[in-house]
């Protein structure tokens, strides 16, 4: 019993943290109940494999673009309207998706979620930076982590018991009622963090996000998301289990969600290695992790020690996630963290979307594990940039 009232304690130290994290674990609990069968969704409404790439870059690409322009709002009107105007467009736009029969439709609507999503994001950043005291930052981050992982881990394994029950578009729906509770509830009890209002200055902002601090930490948040799309956020783990280990679908859910449980499992305490070494040096850490266990990965043919190099690599993964959001706070200041996490998100985002494409040629034109060599080289180009960042 104490260790829960410990756990408990550590988690909610803070309302705004709680309220967020709860209603992100929800909303993506709802959401991921279908979306990893949304593929299968567009094909049934007659979309072709290509049409469903263009659709699945088209979601990237708009995800990335607006957070840009999330972060100048988020600076010139607060960061909780920046997250409670979006939550409460994106019920109707997944009532609308669900109830599409046209993939076009459903791709346009799921567009426009994408586009509220972009927008809150730097806001999530700020709101939880401006939460807690610098020295709780990495715990604050860890314990926003625990619950988006927890979402994505529970969501699916709720889309599976209700799949055979009910059509995929009352999974639609379902998200459409959660995310307007949980709109309802960030309106009530989330906390304004930022209650200077300032006028977008166009010479000051061009000051701040064109410098050479900016460029160097844009080239490494880069280098870590081509790393992202290269091995976990990519197709290629689940390819070369299909391809070169000769394993089944059950396999690859089998790794994935042992992943998951792992970074369940860190995310509970791994915030405080980022209180005390720091995000940087945990960021950097964490890159050279993902690069070394996805090697040890596919050279593990023994299904144990596969299991584990997977579990080691999800590990760092995470631990990336949550030392990125902490690294956004230690690098910005509050007048402009909104518009500097905008920036950086959208430009690191552009260019790290292709790391998928890289990983793709690589595949076609070397080995099957030459996504994950290249991998490597940027969790190392990572490192080495990340020295160069000053917090």
């Amino acid at each position: 019993m104490n260790f829960w009232l410990k756990i408990c304690k550590s988690l909610f130290f803070e309302r705004n943290i709680m309220v967020l994290s709860l209603t992100v674990l929800f909303i993506i609990i709802a959401f991921f109940s279908w979306y990893p069968i949304l593929p299968i969704f567009l094909q049934e409404l007659g979309a072709s494999d290509f049409q469903i790439g263009f659709a699945y870059t088209l979601l990237a690409f708009s995800y990335s673009l607006m957070q840009f322009w999330g972060g100048i709002l988020s600076d010139h009107f607060g960061r909780k309207l920046l997250i409670t105007l979006p939550t409460f467009f994106l019920p109707l736009l997944y009532f609308l998706a669900g109830n599409s029969s046209d993939w076009k439709l459903v791709v346009f609507y799921l567009v426009l979620s994408q586009v509220c999503s972009a927008l809150q994001l730097p806001s999530f950043y700020s709101i939880i930076a401006e939460s807690v005291p610098k020295n709780k930052r990495g715990t604050a981050y860890s314990i926003f982590e625990l619950f988006v992982v927890l979402g994505i881990t529970l969501g699916p394994l709720l889309g599976m018991i209700l799949i055979p029950k009910i059509s995929i578009k009352y999974l639609f729906y379902l998200t459409s009622l959660v995310t307007f509770l949980c709109a309802l509830a960030r309106v009530l009890w989330l906390r304004e963090t930022y209650h200077q209002r300032i006028k977008i200055n166009k010479e000051e902002s061009k000051r701040a996000l064109f410098n050479q601090h900016i460029m160097i930490i844009i080239i490494a948040l880069s280098s870590l998301i081509f790393l992202f799309n290269l091995t976990g956020n990519g197709p290629f783990i689940s390819l070369y289990v299909k391809e070169v280990m000769n394993l089944d679908k059950a396999y690859i859910n089998l790794l994935f969600t042992s992943g998951g449980l792992a970074a369940v499992i860190f995310s509970l305490w791994g915030g405080k290695f980022i209180d005390k070494w720091g995000s940087k040096k945990v960021l950097s850490i964490s890159a050279l992790g993902m690069g070394l266990f996805i090697i040890l990965w596919s050279f593990s043919f023994s299904l144990h020690l596969n299991i584990l190099c997977f579990v080691l690599f999800y590990t760092f993964f995470q631990s990336c996630y949550i030392a990125y959001g902490a690294l956004m706070a230690d690098i910005t200041h509050q007048a402009s963290r909104g518009l500097i996490i905008g920036f950086i998100g959208t430009t690191t985002g552009l260019i790290g979307s292709l790391g998928s494409v890289l990983g793709g040629y690589l595949k076609v034109h070397f080995v099957p594990a030459s996504p994950f060599w290249a991998g490597v080289f940027f969790a190392i180009l990572t490192s080495v940039l990340l020295v160069k960042i000053k917090e």
